[in-house]
């Protein structure tokens, strides 16, 4: 090949990898409108939807409709429990067990871990607000609080919220039942 046409191919054929490799621009998604607006990000994986308590899931529901409202298959499933283990951010995780009698959700149990105390309490303080506006505020019992609450069905049930952190890290947790 002549000097001018090896030069020509080369740009030619180097253009071509640029052109190829850079391809459309990336898609960027816009961020998601937060549900829970005004309160900490967290709570828009920790609850979900406002229906409901958690993961818009009330008490009483059958294992199948509440495994039909989790967007995974559960870590651990029986026949009367499963449970889902769930990433906020680099921050903090989420777990929430699901316990039935006679196929019908009798318990929810979350717990939160933050490996930030700052943030743990800052989820707690919002989520305590956020159960305040929407059921009624709670009492404090032993270090528990305790929010007496009615689901859609007017059944009354019970929240109870737990803080144990440590000096370093966020520890809540949140029990939902009713009582016996």
């Amino acid at each position: 090949m002549k000097p001018l046409f090896k030069n020509i191919f080369l740009f030619a054929a180097a253009s071509g990898i640029l052109v190829a490799c850079s391809g459309d621009p990336e898609n960027i998604v816009p961020p998601k409108e937060q549900v829970f607006k005004g309160f900490h990000h967290a709570l828009d994986s920790i609850l979900q939807k406002k229906e409901g308590i958690v993961h818009g899931v009330e008490l009483s529901e059958p294992l199948n409709d509440v495994k039909s409202k989790e967007k995974k298959k559960p870590d651990e499933l029986d026949v009367d429990y499963c449970l889902y283990n769930y990433k906020v951010d680099s921050l903090t995780s989420y777990s929430v067990a699901y316990s039935f009698v006679n196929d019908s959700l009798d318990e929810m149990e979350v717990q939160i871990n933050s490996t930030s105390q700052d943030e743990g309490a800052t989820i707690l303080g919002n989520i305590k607000k956020y159960y305040t506006e929407k059921y009624t505020a709670p009492l404090m019992d032993k270090g528990i609080y305790v929010f007496n609450c009615f689901d859609s069905k007017k059944k009354n049930f019970k929240i109870s919220l737990t803080d144990n952190s440590t000096t370093e890290t966020g520890v809540i947790n949140m029990l939902v039942y009713r009582e016996k």
